[in-house]
């Protein structure tokens, strides 16, 4: 059991061993002057060093079934070579904890399309936050908090 977000962390940057991890979650309160989501999101982006003006009025608004599938398959592959990472059987424990950091009621984002093709499920374009080849995750949004777990592979 993950005790709290530093040991979440240090899980994801020892076990996902591939490309590169963000992690990160932060009390809306701390943004002054934050009146929408949208406002919010690039704050966010711009605090973590990503590209929010890349995505900005591009987020695909995504329910909690899709977001946990995204958050699995980021912790389970390697989007560029889809191999599986040593993250895979911890996958379904850290994709839990992350959505279990919000309420209910929260908003999730993404910035990719993706399919289930012959049953795996898998990213198939994405609008980039980074100068990665591959990248995409997760961004959530609750009436307290932001947080975000987003991966980057290359080929």
């Amino acid at each position: 059991m993950i005790k709290n977000h530093e040991e979440f962390n240090e899980i994801l940057l020892a076990k996902r061993n591939s490309g590169r991890v963000t992690c990160s979650f932060k009390d809306l309160n701390q943004f002054v002057n934050t009146t929408t989501n949208e406002i919010a999101k690039e704050l966010f982006l711009k605090e973590l060093g990503l590209k929010s003006k890349r995505i900005k009025g591009n987020w695909k608004q995504i329910d909690q079934n899709i977001a946990k599938k995204i958050l699995e398959y980021i912790l389970s592959m390697d989007m560029a070579y889809d191999i599986e990472l040593e993250t895979k059987p911890l996958a379904n424990m850290l994709s839990n904890y992350f959505l279990n950091e919000f309420l209910s009621n929260a908003i999730y984002y993404t910035n990719g399309d993706f399919d289930e093709d012959d049953g795996f499920f898998r990213l198939r374009g994405w609008q980039p936050i980074t100068n990665s080849t591959f990248d995409t995750g997760v961004l959530i949004i609750d009436k307290n908090n932001i947080g975000i777990l987003w991966a980057e592979d290359n080929d």
